[in-house]
């Protein structure tokens, strides 16, 4: 997940009553994210600049994702238990994304990404191709409930889940910790 992927809280559940989280993200052509659902929200990308693809599949199966190009301001909701992915083709785009209800887990993870960047780690943690990367991202995937990946993703987080599960948790408990406690959690809501 390369830096300009970390999106920005513009709304945090903990002003809501957990009703939504709203996060804008700035992404480099390229970005992507691999298939995948969550069961705890709905996603809702409204693009703001640039150019994006959404694709959703009917029946969770990788094979049937049909693309869906975002128009500027015209939302597209992933409902919850919905197969899908984005890719960002040729330009920087900005995006606008809501999670219905909140997410303090997404939360979470942004905090914990801005704070690796900050201290100059993020570049080295986040590479998939060394171990602490694929911790990371493990970490990363369950407090964003993506931990439900599909096909060879999905084993690939089963297979590391059974083997490093215990370094996985602790990995997390240390992130949260340092990065996205719930005093750094109120403070990026502008409640403390």
């Amino acid at each position: 997940m390369s830096a300009d992927k970390v999106p920005t809280i513009v709304e945090s559940s903990l002003t809501n009553n957990g009703q939504r989280t709203v996060v804008v993200s700035d992404l480099a052509p390229g970005a992507a994210a691999p298939p995948h659902y969550h069961t705890d929200f709905t996603e809702t990308f409204t693009l703001i600049k640039g150019g994006m693809t959404v694709f959703l599949s009917p029946d969770m199966d990788e094979a049937n994702l049909k693309p869906i190009p975002l128009e500027v301001g015209k939302p597209v909701t992933v409902p919850l238990n919905t197969l899908h992915s984005f890719i960002v083709p040729d330009e920087f785009t900005h995006v606008n994304v809501v999670f219905q209800p909140g997410s303090i887990g997404f939360e979470k993870t942004i905090l914990i990404m801005r704070g690796m960047q900050e201290d100059h780690v993020y570049t080295n943690l986040s590479s998939p191709d060394s171990e602490t990367g694929v911790m990371f991202y493990a970490v990363m995937s369950e407090l964003t409930n993506t931990v439900v990946f599909v096909g060879k993703a999905k084993s690939d987080m089963d297979e590391l889940q059974d083997v490093k599960g215990k370094a996985i948790e602790a990995t997390k408990q240390e992130l949260v910790a340092k990065y996205a406690s719930e005093q750094q959690l109120k403070q990026a809501a502008g409640i403390e």
